[in-house]
């Protein structure tokens, strides 16, 4: 049984699992040791936190990228068309060209 309370490490070391039984029954019943441990906790998540606010923050010009990849894809799709269109009259003035009339009845 711990008569003192344990020290910041040790309380680190329970944290990362090194399970010592009577820090256990310590916490338990202490007060201080256990709000202790909560702030170190806390310390050691903030860490990771951080990192992760710091990764998934999106690019400060990514509204910008976005709407110009947007007018990008849009002009390409309008010029399609417009090659399309372009060989489909072409096709189409051809077939009107060669096909020779059907007389009537």
């Amino acid at each position: 049984m711990i008569l003192r309370h344990p020290s910041k490490k040790a309380l680190r070391a329970w944290l990362t699992g090194e399970v010592d039984s009577d820090l256990d029954d310590h916490l338990d019943s202490c007060q201080r040791c256990a709000s202790t441990l909560e702030s170190l906790d806390a310390e050691a998540e903030a860490p990771i936190a951080d990192v992760l606010a710091a990764f998934f923050v999106p690019p400060a010009d990514l509204s910008v990228r976005l709407e110009q990849k947007v007018t990008d894809r849009l002009d390409s799709k309008m010029m399609l068309n417009v090659v399309s269109d372009l060989f489909g009259a072409g096709f189409e003035a051809t077939k009107l060209l060669l096909t020779e009339e059907q007389p009537d009845g």
